[in-house]
């Protein structure tokens, strides 16, 4: 603590009060009051104009905002402050020699490196000139340089500063912390320059020391983590994971969750990546397999020869390592070599026990690890009858289920009999039943989906809003668990997955694809402290969310993501609100066969079959054209330009065409007749009234499409001249009125589009433009497909 002489400058603020004060909230560790008061306390400082305690009060700010890594709040205290002593004529003093040495230290912690030097160089000239040599405060000046020096990988540097500083505190009673606090930031520069040994004997003197303080302070997490350092640089892995989690709740208490969190989590991950590399441990279902192959296999063949191929062989059902999630903190049990044998029952009526009695004998130790079974996982390995394992956890020995019991079937409970391996199964009677659980109704799923998203907004989106207004936190906790548990079985619907047991889901849904953001979200709403200051005078309102509840935020949130991953797959047609209690009936009326799901090869069909039964009724001043009566050759056409589209402008063009049929309206006529303006001007003018008019805007989006494709056009008639020759002349100066150009037959059509669809058209050229993509090569490229070419250039090598 830092307490300028108040007396100096006629202080009014009782500064021992905000100390005092202050360490109660560090002391209970109420971390995030302590900006709150540090705000408060400068406001009342300036208001009084004591100048004194504002010095103090922001001398203590530069250092917590520095511990927490708020670096620019903690920057711009050190502004604030040297601004102040300039006000105050301090400069030169030891005060403000001692503050200046606060700023160095934040400059530090922010990366300011060359900036922090300068600032202690300063701080050594005020001192040497003005206090003793053995002084505490030439002890904490060398340590924190020091710091810097271990920042800059001058680790030589940093260990004389030390050296110094701990020369000086040694003599001075009652500083057991600060000689603790530089036993430990000497260990650390004493590992770097690899004399490992005489820094653990530094640490283990500093943990001593720490240990008999009652009141943890951060210095105390450091010495963790350099111990835990120490322990990685002599391979004691497992001794070093425990160091660095026993850190982490030191860290966070007094620093919370900042980069000092993140390095070292991210160290005992890379401990736990060595552990696991040391021992060459493999996961619960390499074990399985590699013990079945070593020693299950010739049991089976040397003992049941006759049998060897009905028995099928795997690692399937309850238990972490059968998902693959398996990790060092749940070997502690049912976790070991083992695998499992199903066979029919009547096969197990003739072998079942012999064929348990001889699973027994095999090793309960292999690669060093071995099985500690429990009276709850009893049944897990060893022989059992097919329909018996999969009745034990679906109810169903069979999989054959009416769509009532699928809907009524937990998928953590399909998700047990789907984990895992199949070994061998020469029969193939458990991996049928397997097949069949695997292969839920699509029907069943849906409703399961809406059932999660009314879950999802019940939860989150309506009771957690309506516990907080009435100040019910413990059913607002609920909510948040309940809506958290909920989204999770919902991604793994989306994702066509089975959801597993409560206790896996998270660590499952993060190894899905695509579920990253909703990952994080999901994090930070675990993570977030109860938000009743945001209730604080608002007005409940269930047709809308408290936007000053960051969970209430982060719960919308996701309800966006959520209803963009329906968009995607189709279940719904579009977003009306972020509610997602307003999509559990439209997901419903698909379940109930009320409305069809996308099917884009389906409407791509639809669509060509009403245009060739228009194209079938034009009616040509020259007679029936031979086209025409060619219905596989119009497919082909048609469908390779639609094969382009996106799903919008298929359901756009397909509604058009419906709509315009059941009016009595044939598009191709008008096409045809459009297209005239150009190939027979003056018949055009005889029939033009006849089609709707276009204005002026409409007709210069077509002419810019049309631009660009007749440019597409001709760049594919250089890499494909043969098939260019066979297809339209590209430009309208071509045109005659028994020869339509590509341009003026493209323009023909674009005008008979509604404005929407054009609108549709108009932007998927643009996009196409902006990949850098040729709608002409891929359209043909249909085509060829189509005919039975693999490639463009078989298709032009073809044409003589």
């Amino acid at each position: 603590m830092f307490i300028y002489g108040s007396d100096r400058l006629g202080g009014k603020m009782d500064i021992n009060g905000f100390i005092e004060e202050l360490d109660s909230l560090y002391t209970e560790r109420r971390i995030n009051d302590v900006e709150p008061f540090f705000n408060e306390s400068i406001e009342q400082a300036k208001k009084e104009n004591d100048l004194a305690a504002q010095f103090t009060i922001l001398n203590e700010m530069m250092g917590f905002f520095r511990d927490t890594s708020q670096f620019e709040k903690s920057i711009k205290a050190c502004n604030d402050c040297i601004e102040l002593m300039k006000k105050m004529g301090i400069e030169g003093t030891v005060d403000y020699a001692t503050s200046l040495q606060n700023v160095a230290n934040a400059y530090r912690a922010a990366g300011k490196l060359a900036e922090s030097l300068e600032v202690y160089k300063e701080v050594f000239s005020i001192y040497n000139e003005n206090i003793p040599s053995d002084d505490y405060r030439m002890a904490s000046l060398n340590n924190n340089i020091a710091l810097l020096y271990q920042e800059m990988n001058d680790f030589p540097m940093a260990v004389q500063h030390l050296k110094k500083a701990l020369s000086i505190i040694e003599k001075i009673e009652g500083m057991d912390i600060e000689v603790a606090t530089t036993y430990t930031n000497l260990a650390a520069s004493l590992i770097e320059i690899n004399q490992v040994s005489q820094a653990e004997d530094y640490l283990k003197k500093a943990l001593e020391i720490f240990d008999r303080d009652e009141v943890k302070n951060f210095h105390y997490s450091g010495a963790l983590c350099a111990m835990a350092s120490v322990k990685c640089s002599l391979k004691q892995y497992e001794e070093a994971a425990k160091l660095y989690e026993k850190a982490l709740p030191e860290i966070e208490a007094n620093m919370g969750r900042g980069s000092a969190y993140n390095i070292t989590k991210e160290n005992l991950a890379k401990v736990f990546d060595k552990i696991k590399e040391e021992k060459k441990e493999l996961t619960g279902i390499e074990l399985a397999k590699s013990f079945y192959e070593e020693y299950g296999k010739d049991m089976i063949h040397n003992n049941f020869s006759e049998y060897e191929d009905k028995i099928a062989v795997g690692f399937v059902g309850e238990g972490s390592e059968r998902f693959g999630f398996d990790d060092v903190y749940s070997r502690d049990h049912d976790f070991g070599p083992g695998f499992c044998m199903w066979i029919t029952e009547d096969v197990y009526e003739k072998i079942g026990e012999k064929l348990q009695d001889e699973y027994s004998k095999l090793p309960k130790s292999y690669k060093g690890i071995t099985r500690v079974d429990t009276i709850m996982a009893e049944g897990r390995v060893g022989a059992c009858v097919v329909e018996d394992f999969y009745k034990k956890y679906t109810g169903s020995g069979d999989g054959n289920l009416t769509l009532e019991q699928w809907i009524n079937l937990e998928d953590y409970k399909i998700a047990t009999v789907t984990n895992g391996e199949v070994f061998r199964d020469d029969l193939g009677y458990f991996s049928k039943i397997r097949k069949n659980f695997e292969n839920q109704p699509f029907k069943a799923r849906l409703v399961k989906l809406a059932r999660q998203l009314g879950a999802m907004a019940q939860t989150g989106q309506s009771n957690y809003e309506r516990a907080m207004a009435r100040k019910d936190y413990v059913t607002a906790q609920i909510c948040i668990s309940d809506f958290m548990k909920e989204t999770m079985k919902c991604v793994y619907i989306l994702n066509n997955k089975f959801a597993p047991y409560y206790k896996w889901l998270f660590k499952g849904v993060s190894r899905l694809d695509g579920t990253e953001k909703i990952v994080s979200l999901l994090e930070k709403l675990s993570q977030l402290p109860a938000q009743k200051n945001a209730w604080d005078g608002y007005l409940y309102d269930n047709t809308k969310f408290n936007e000053k509840d960051e969970k209430a935020i982060i719960m919308e949130e996701i309800a966006k993501i959520i209803i963009d991953k329906l968009l995607e797959l189709k279940l719904i047609k579009n977003r009306n609100s972020n509610f997602l209690n307003g999509y559990v009936r439209p997901i419903m009326d698909l379940a109930e066969g009320k409305v069809e799901m996308f099917d884009r090869e389906k409407t791509i069909d639809k669509i060509v079959k009403l245009e060739f039964e228009a194209f079938d009724k034009v009616q040509n001043v020259g007679g029936r054209a031979s086209c025409q009566n060619n219905w596989p050759f119009f497919y082909v056409m048609r469908k390779s330009q639609y094969m382009t589209w996106t799903d919008e402008m298929l359901e756009c063009i397909c509604n058009l065409w419906e709509e315009n049929k059941a009016k009595g309206w044939n598009m191709i006529t008008e096409k045809y007749g459009r297209m005239m303006e150009h190939t027979s001007p003056e018949e055009y003018e005889k029939i033009k009234d006849n089609f709707p008019e276009k204005s002026e805007r409409t007709i210069a989006i077509v002419n810019q499409i049309a631009q660009i494709q007749v440019d597409w056009m001709k760049d594919f008639a250089k890499s494909y001249p043969k098939l260019a020759s066979n297809a339209r002349d590209i430009t309208s100066d071509a045109d005659q009125i028994d020869n339509t150009s590509y341009e003026t037959y493209l323009k023909g059509e674009l005008l008979t589009y509604s404005e929407e669809l054009l609108k549709l058209y108009a932007q998927f050229i643009v996009n196409l433009a902006r990949e850098g993509k040729n709608l002409a090569y891929m359209t043909i490229e249909n085509t060829a497909h189509l005919q039975g070419y693999a490639t463009l250039e078989d298709a032009e090598s073809s044409i003589r």
